[in-house]
């Protein structure tokens, strides 16, 4: 076995460990503000093998927002080929989008991380570069395809571009779950937003 397939598996478990120890400092303190010995510190490493790693603590997150994003959306675009090619898809829009938030992780976490990321942006034009580049725009077109087949399913035609589709949606739903902390009835106003930009953005 050679030693570059060795050094590669091995930086390969030290960025997973960064990523996780940053994962959990998130979930404690709600800010990005850690500070890289911090971060080191719980994965067990050194500031080296941080910066072996990633330029800074926000290239940091913002690798970490893109592999937690890439899990939403995998999850996401299994329940909608569930819906568009299963064998019992749902009688209603209202329902079908009620199954495909079903299918989203139940942990506000992505969603936080997001939030305090674009705030960031808001404030920063070169992160907000950053994190442009992150966000997969080829991604976005392919997501609001396959909402776009679903409004078809039930009778309903785009009147926006796929991608544009896909980012109202997001916007929508990620509201809507920033809300929960103070929204007794957090999955019906999940499900009734979207179901409006769905709608919105459609004509029968």
């Amino acid at each position: 076995m050679s030693d570059s397939g060795s050094t590669g598996r091995n930086r390969g478990e030290t960025r997973r460990r960064l990523l996780t120890a940053a994962a959990e400092l998130f979930e404690t303190s709600g800010t990005i503000a850690q500070s890289v010995e911090d971060i080191a510190r719980r994965a067990g490493f050194t500031r080296g093998a941080f910066y072996s790693n990633f330029a800074s603590v926000e290239q940091l997150y913002l690798a970490l927002h893109q592999q937690q994003a890439a899990a939403v959306w995998e999850r996401l675009s299994v329940a909608l080929d569930e819906q568009l090619l299963g064998a019992h898809p749902a009688g209603s829009l209202d329902e079908a989008v009620g199954h495909l938030l079903d299918a989203l992780p139940a942990s506000r976490d992505w969603f936080s991380l997001r939030t305090v990321l674009l705030s960031k942006a808001g404030a920063d034009p070169v992160f907000a570069q950053d994190m442009i580049m992150t966000d997969g725009g080829r991604r976005l077109s392919e997501l609001g395809g396959r909402f776009a087949a679903l409004a078809a399913v039930h009778g309903r035609t785009p009147v926006v571009d796929a991608s544009v589709l896909a980012k109202a949606v997001i916007a929508a739903h990620v509201g809507a779950v920033g809300l929960s902390p103070v929204d007794a009835e957090t999955s019906t106003t999940q499900r009734v937003v979207v179901t409006a930009v769905l709608r919105g953005l459609t004509t029968a």
